[in-house]
């Protein structure tokens, strides 16, 4: 096998220890202390012998998890939300099926590195699980389930992002239900840990297409805090908001968003902001999803209302934008409030979903945001219509919280490391390629992320006057996945 040296899996207990050690020293999500363990000589035996070792390795757990989110958010610059315009991340990741698994090698905290940390994350939570809890007497429960909750993230966002992969240590790779299914069994033993074990049940029993679960596990999460919300902020120091690199610290943005996302650009505006991991609007969004696919209509107006409302309620920040919304040629993108957007040729032009920049004071929702009004959801009466309404609204209220590239069904490659040292693995098998449905447009290159007209001002300068005021996005996705039925409860 090649590149036994930087192993994904760590082998052996030393290096596992040794692993979470380094994270524990290195690690700051906003739960985590430093830890007491300074010593670099210490060894598994004397982990499992420890006192509170459950309790010392949480931390580890916590900031891999802070890692996962990161990349996994990044991801979504392979989706219709974001375009890429910088030399930062890859341009090639603007097409999804020409993404291979050597672009996705990476161990950094980018888009290219979602393979590596959902993995690293399963492997010290088997650690915690598997080895420390059983001989750690003190463990307390909430402490075990909150590392069963960590695990079962990492599966649920296994089956999300990935067709096939190995779920442990030179494995041979398991279809992406396989991945859904361990998800559950871990997030139902980590029911202690809080609401947001729940709110991840519902996930993934979406996914499963299982519309009771989904029902029973959101209704959950509503009943123990109707405004439920999980976002454990960055600290901003040796665990930092890594999507804040490619949204707010340059001058030319390196991702961009769709015009029509203009107004929830860009989300996270420092290295402390905190990125939702699961909230009620999501609940909601999930319950309206099974009362339309049970032909329940008025439900799920009821449903979607709720959850725009609570969007609408959640605030925002104001925000300096530096940004000067440009494209990699530096030619200017849409950056003016009169311009006027519509999903495509087909769709009426709607005002305020641009933003002006560059700007001081922008207001920026930063939990969620959404276009759509509670009382228009509510006066539809045609089914395809609310199927539309539900897929823009989890598009824009989970707006760069990882769930697009789920809902529009693309799945990346595993990385190529794992495929060099595995034995159970060879180029070209399951989970080696992108699978991206029939229904995405690929052709012209980057079709998700056009738009015309693209020459909308007189020139690329700072006092280039605006010229037209109308733009229509090359493909509505919304509409497509309310044409090809794409929701896993059909």
């Amino acid at each position: 096998m090649k590149n036994k040296d930087i192993s994904i899996l760590r082998r052996g207990r030393w290096a596992m220890a040794g692993m979470l050690l380094g994270v524990l020293v290195a690690g700051g999500c906003d739960a985590i202390n430093p830890t007491r363990v300074k010593n670099p000589t210490t060894t598994y035996e004397d982990l499992a012998q420890a006192t509170n070792a459950t309790e010392a390795l949480l931390p580890g757990l916590r900031a891999q998890f802070a890692r996962l989110i990161n990349a996994y958010v990044v991801a979504e610059v392979v989706t219709d939300n974001f375009s890429i315009h910088g030399t930062g991340l890859i341009q090639t990741l603007d097409a999804p099926d020409e993404i291979t698994p050597d672009i996705m090698n990476s161990t950094g905290t980018s888009a290219t590195g979602v393979y590596w940390n959902v993995q690293e994350l399963r492997a010290l939570a088997d650690f915690v699980i598997n080895e420390i809890a059983p001989s750690d007497a003190g463990a307390p429960a909430e402490l075990v389930a909150e590392a069963r909750y960590y695990r079962g993230m990492a599966y649920l966002t296994m089956g999300e992002v990935f067709s096939f992969v190995p779920l442990e240590e030179d494995g041979a790779p398991q279809p992406s239900d396989v991945a859904l299914g361990r998800a559950v069994s871990d997030l139902q033993a980590a029911l202690g840990f809080g609401p947001q074990a729940n709110a991840a049940l519902a996930r993934a029993y979406r996914l499963q297409g299982d519309r009771a679960g989904a029902a029973a596990a959101a209704n959950a999460v509503l009943s123990a805090d109707s405004e439920f919300l999980f976002a454990p902020p960055y600290d901003g120091g040796s665990i930092t908001n890594t999507p804040v690199n490619f949204l707010v610290l340059r001058a030319l943005q390196e991702m961009q968003p769709l015009p029509r996302l203009d107004f929830l650009d860009p989300k996270y505006t420092d290295r402390e902001s905190a990125i939702p991991i699961a909230k009620a609007e999501e609940m909601h969004l999930i319950l309206a999803e099974v009362a339309l696919a049970s032909g329940d209509l008025a439900g799920a107006k009821r449903q979607l209302a709720s959850a725009i409302r609570l969007a609408g309620s959640r605030g925002a920040v104001s925000f300096d934008d530096i940004d000067e919304r440009r494209n990699a040629d530096l030619s200017l993108r849409p950056r003016d409030s009169e311009i006027l957007v519509r999903a495509d040729s087909d769709s009426p032009y709607r005002a305020g979903l641009v933003l002006d920049r560059p700007g001081v004071g922008l207001t920026i929702p930063n939990i969620s945001g959404t276009s759509l009004d509670a009382d228009s959801v509510t006066a539809l009466s045609d089914a395809s219509d609310l199927w539309h309404a539900l897929w823009l609204a989890r598009q824009e209220i989970l707006f760069l919280e990882g769930r697009r590239l789920a809902d529009l069904g693309i799945k990346l490659p595993m990385m190529l490391r794992e495929i060099d040292q595995n034995p159970n693995i060879s180029e070209g098998g399951p989970g080696t390629v992108p699978v991206v449905p029939g229904f995405v447009p690929l052709a012209p290159r980057y079709a998700m992320d056009i738009y015309a007209p693209v020459e909308l001002y007189d020139g690329d300068g700072p006092e280039a006057r605006l010229l037209q005021t109308k733009v229509t996005i090359g493909v509505d996705m919304n509409r497509l996945l309310v044409q090809h039925n794409a929701s896993p409860f059909k």
